[in-house]
């Protein structure tokens, strides 16, 4: 039974601001010392303010208690007396912390509650931090009673700071939860996940999607060979996008350009002139029409497109090239995507434009985890999608200083219970 007793309440003038006044009346009958359990006497009276859940809307309650300090008559040592309803190592009751937490509990952001609650933003965050931590324990707990084993990962890396500061995340794609998220992009970053993580769990894992990250693919091939290494379509298909269509786009806009200042100096006719500066103009306008898929293109942008390509051959045969690369992503069967790839990796390298022959030998080496995307057609996609929650996240806290709890957060997130009290889109 508590031994603290009512004393009085104070209100303020604007009635928004309350006091309650409680006061300790333990003697030293019922108190022994705790590292010894001998007889002790008080030695000092001291109070103490916490932060209350409100009885009205608007207003602010504190609770402010006086407490004793006892001094062990054997060892010396001193304690305090617990104040039985104050939530653990902070300023804050219980009820007050069962009320944040209710706020927390539907994503509310961290710096909404503060606001409303009018406690510390550190107190906030430590009851967040424990709230997730609860709630990731009992999604593992969940998951090792049904036997869980993934079957798809998915490994990426997402920014946390600027000046290029990144983190890398494990997600199973067929659950979207988020298995691990760690410091760091390297090789030393990665390897942590192993160390963490139950390999019993991995073992029944078919297959890791990712980009070409060289530490990524060490590692999966070293701790778990019996996984496929699936490369990523979208990042495969980004990079000869910036890599060969951009680069080669780019070359012959100027290559146009130096062609009409050289007719202008030469004193060529005008006409020459200015058909050379409209072919500049269409390629340099021409970006987005040379990256998206012919199907999708309107009839006026297939109309551009098809006088560009006629009137350009190497961006033609780069144009023919990815949209050869979209159907060997397409393919299902192992035999047929070697084939194919074998060919267009052939193909890339013999046709002397300088940066699709870079871009071919620099990933012919990861033949094995392209032809593998027939048997697994699996994608970071997935990831990149809940990346936006991530960096929805980060612009809502104004970036995090802790680490830990931001990575406490992602897996958080990602649990599908929490998944699906997140506000939609109407």
């Amino acid at each position: 039974m508590s031994a603290l007793r009512y004393v009085s309440t104070e209100i303020a003038e604007d009635g928004k601001h309350w006091f309650l006044h409680l006061k300790s009346s333990r003697g030293t009958e019922d108190v022994t010392c705790p590292f010894c359990n001998s007889p002790v006497h008080i030695c000092g009276n001291y109070s103490m303010k916490l932060r209350d859940m409100p009885i009205y809307p608007g207003t602010r309650q504190d609770i402010e208690i006086a407490y004793h300090r006892y001094r062990c008559q054997s060892c010396a040592r001193t304690f305090r007396e617990e104040i039985p309803f104050r939530y653990p190592e902070t300023r804050i009751t219980e009820r007050a912390a069962t009320w944040i937490s209710a706020f927390l509990r539907f994503n509310i952001p961290i710096s909404t509650v503060q606001r409303i609650t009018g406690v510390h933003w550190d107190t906030i965050k430590r009851i967040h931090k424990e709230l997730m931590d609860e709630a990731i324990v009992s999604r593992q707990k969940e998951l090792r009673k049904e036997g869980y084993k993934p079957k798809h990962l998915a490994v990426d890396e997402f920014a946390i700071h600027k000046g290029h500061r990144y983190a890398t995340c494990v997600m199973d794609l067929d659950t979207g939860d988020v298995l691990w998220a760690g410091k760091g992009r390297t090789k030393a970053g990665f390897s942590i996940f192993f160390q963490e993580m139950d390999m019993d769990c991995l073992s029944e894992a078919k297959a890791v999607a990712m980009d070409m990250n060289a530490s990524y693919n060490a590692l999966v091939n070293e701790h778990m060979p019996w996984a496929e290494i699936v490369y990523d379509r979208y990042h495969m298909q980004a990079q000869f996008g910036k890599d060969v269509l951009g680069a080669v786009r780019l070359e012959e806009a100027r290559k146009h350009n130096a062609a009409a200042k050289k007719l202008k100096e030469d004193g060529c006719p005008k006409a020459e002139i200015k058909e050379e500066k409209r072919l500049y103009s269409d390629v340099k306008r021409a970006r987005w029409i040379l990256l998206a898929g012919e199907g999708s293109l309107s009839r006026e942008d297939g109309s551009a497109l098809e006088k560009i390509l006629n009137e350009h051959a190497d961006l033609a045969a780069c144009h023919a090239m990815k949209e050869e690369m979209s159907r060997l992503f397409d393919l299902r069967d192992k035999d047929a995507a070697r084939k194919g790839w074998s060919e267009w990796f052939r193909g890339a390298k013999a046709s002397g434009i300088p940066a699709l022959v870079r871009f071919a030998e620099s990933k012919e080496k990861r033949l094995d985890g392209l032809v593998a995307h027939a048997s697994h057609p699996i994608s970071t996609g997935k990831f990149e999608g809940f990346n936006n929650r991530i960096k929805v996240a980060k612009r809502i806290a104004y970036g995090y200083r802790d680490e830990d709890y931001f990575f406490s957060l992602i897996q958080f997130i990602s649990i599908p219970s929490v998944r699906s009290q997140s506000p939609k889109k109407t």
